[in-house]
Parts: C-alpha cells; structure tokens; sequence
C-alpha cells in the first residue's frame, strides 16, 4: 500500500485566536505560517493543498489548492462559481462564533443606550461628567437576520424584557423564540415601529444596504447595531443621521471598508462605538472551530461527510 502523502494546510498571517494552536497540535499535517500574503502564494504554489483563511485574493487560487478551511462564517469575498468549477471545496466557520457575537450585540446596545463610549471618552479627558442612560426593559428591538446569531441576540432581549421584532428573508421558514417574524419587505415598518435596530445579517447578494436615508429616518431618534456586514447600511446616510442628531447612537463592529480609514468621521462621533470586527473572537475561538476541521480532515481523506460544506464535490478532495 502506498503512503498517504503529505497535507500542506497553509494558514493566512490574519486569523482568529488559537486556531494557530489547534492546527499546530495535528500531527497529520504539515502547517505552514506566512507572515505575509505574498508567503502564503508561495507556499500554495509550491504545493500545498489546503488554505485556512477568511481572507480571499484571486492569487490564492492555484493548481494544488483542494480545500478553503474558512475561518469565518461569511462567503461573500469568495468567488463561488469558480471554486466550484476547479472542484475546490469550501468549508465555513459558520456557528463556532455564534453566541459570542451574540454578547458582543448586546454589548454594544448596552454601550449606546447606557452611555458607556460617551463615559469612556469622558475619562481619557479626566472629565467628571454624570450621563443618564436608558433602560432596555420596554424597548422596541427590530432584529435583522435570525440566524444562530440573530436568534441569540432574541433570547437575550427576552430575558431583558424587551419587545422583539424578526426580519428574515425567508419567515416562513423561520423557527425560533420569536412570535413576530416578518419579510426584508417590512423593514421600513419595522424601523418605524423600532426603538433599537440590530443587523446580524449577512451580506444582500448584490451588496446593497438594507438601511439607508429612509430606513434610518423612519427609526428616528433610536439606535442601531451592526454585527452583520459593513454592507448592509449606507455609511454616507448613516453619518448624516448621526450628525444630524436625529439618530441617537450607532455600534458597529463592522463597517463598509475595512479596516476603517483614517479619516472615517465614524472615528469621533460621540454617539458611535466602534469594535475592529473582532464581535467573534475569543479565547475558545480555535477550539470550537477545531471540532469542525477535525472532521472535515476525515472528509478530506474521504472518511467522513463534509459539515459546512460550500462549495466542491462530496466525498474525499484528494
């Protein structure tokens, strides 16, 4: 019987914590770590067969590469159709973060409507300066996008007390906590009826925002929370709304470029909290999403079936 030759998994220098650790604690393969881009072209064109990576570039696609192991839960920066059609599988991350974005949400709802970044600013000045902050229990909540992350945020604001409103593209496939569940059609009832507005959806197909001029002066003197994509909200009317004071706060752990530039006036709004897209991270990050590799490992060899699968052709990528 011939050996099984060597797996090359190389890992993109940007990755989320401890996955480093989990792969370099597999015996069976043969990691690479780059500290650049141009270093993980190199080792994929000297034939490594495996990328793990949130991070898509064109150069990335070579003649050895056999299977994508996504760090992340999105699937918006790859170019599907073509993957497909070099029968390179692509796996996601898809509910290893799920309740940890979930408490980054309300983390940031939390910090807008209790006025934590005003207080935090407050400090580094050594001003002294008391701020009177709302309270959650009674609040409207309009959430965007029930996935496991949407559907986590829902309970939470349950047990807050707080009304709670779904948007879903599909409603009538939803099944979840929630009694009200309405179509992308009602979003501008939905931000009427609204005290707070949540986006933990992913990308629109055609990256169009799903929150723009209209949406957000229907919302009126609310917030809103963006762990979804940067995409889904017209940054341009989002900044105006802000300024104009007629939106009460934004917390945005993304944003419509990444990272956020410079000269971004999201950087000094008072009424902004901004995370760097980090609402997923954590310590138990890599081993959660370790569980979903190691059996993708045996799909790989063609011992088990694929979980998260994307794109490519069931059975062993070999």
């Amino acid at each position: 019987m011939n050996p099984m030759p060597e797996l090359h998994v190389v890992l993109h220098p940007r990755h989320p914590p401890a996955v480093d650790t989990f792969l370099r604690g597999i015996p069976e393969i043969v990691l690479h770590c780059p500290a650049d881009e141009e270093g993980v072209i190199r080792a994929l064109n000297n034939g490594a067969q495996v990328l793990v990576t949130f991070i898509w570039r064109d150069a990335f696609l070579t003649p050895s590469l056999k299977w994508i192991a996504g760090t992340g839960a999105g699937t918006e920066q790859y170019p599907l159709d073509v993957l497909s059609s070099h029968h390179v599988v692509l796996t996601t991350a898809a509910g290893v973060h799920s309740d940890c974005v979930a408490e980054h949400a309300f983390s940031l709802l939390l910090a807008l409507t209790r006025r934590i970044g005003e207080s935090v600013r407050n400090m580094t000045q050594h001003h002294w300066g008391a701020l009177v902050g709302e309270e959650l229990a009674g609040k409207k909540l309009g959430i965007v996008g029930l996935g496991r992350i949407g559907e986590g945020v829902a309970r939470r604001a349950q047990n807050w007390g707080m009304s709670i409103t779904g948007v879903k593209r599909h409603p009538d496939q939803y099944q979840g906590c929630l009694t009200d569940v309405r179509g992308v059609d009602q979003m501008a009832a939905v931000c009427e009826w609204a005290d707070i507005l949540l986006l933990a959806a992913p990308a629109t197909p055609d990256r169009r925002p799903l929150v723009g001029e209209r949406e957000l002066e229907l919302l009126g003197a609310g917030w809103i929370v963006n762990v979804g994509r940067g995409s889904l909200i017209d940054e341009a009317a989002l900044i105006r709304a802000l300024r104009s004071g007629g939106l009460r706060g934004a917390g945005l752990d993304v944003t419509a470029i990444e990272p956020l530039p410079t000269g971004s006036p999201l950087w000094d709004l008072p009424n902004v909290v901004l995370s760097a897209h980090n609402a997923g991270d954590s310590p138990g990050y890599g081993r959660r999403w370790g569980v979903i590799f190691a059996q993708n490992l045996l799909a790989f060899a063609g011992a088990a079936d694929w979980r998260n699968q994307v794109t490519g052709l069931p059975g062993g990528a070999r």
